[in-house]
């Protein structure tokens, strides 16, 4: 009876390797944990500059409704004088927004809001409720027209 086992066959298992030592195992893995982290960072960079660049638009836009706003109050003189105050108290507090959008990075922002959350929880769950009905009745404003 011959014992030995050709390579082709499906009962063929392969020769047995020495045992690897932790170290060596490590070794073998530190590149791909290098390129797995390099690849996190490229990503991270990535979504950082493009969320800048959705803010600095953001704060463009909220611009442009501010200036809207001062144009209506202004156009109006003497007919609603509340309605005028009213207004340029709402283009002044956008205005402002707007500069603190573009005067804070990313990162300063996640950390305020982070912070916000965690000391007032009702607050920020309400805010974000009222943020996401807004936002899908502008989606529902935009598709209508279209």
């Amino acid at each position: 009876m011959d014992e030995s086992i050709e390579w082709g066959s499906s009962d063929a298992k392969p020769p047995p390797q020495p045992p690897r030592s932790d170290g060596a195992a490590r070794d073998a893995a530190q590149p791909e944990k290098e390129r797995a982290g390099a690849i996190w960072d490229e990503a991270r960079h990535s979504a950082r500059a493009k969320l800048n660049e959705q803010k600095d638009a953001a704060a463009a836009g909220i611009d442009d409704v501010a200036a809207a706003l001062r144009d209506s109050a202004r156009n109006k003189p003497g007919e609603h004088d509340a309605f005028a105050r009213v207004t340029e108290s709402a283009a002044d507090g956008l205005a402002r927004l707007s500069g603190q959008l573009r005067n804070k990075d990313v990162d300063t922002m996640l950390r305020d809001v982070n912070h916000f959350a965690h000391a007032q929880p009702m607050a920020f769950f309400g805010l974000a409720l009222a943020t996401g009905f807004v936002a899908v009745r502008l989606v529902k404003a935009s598709t209508s027209k279209h």
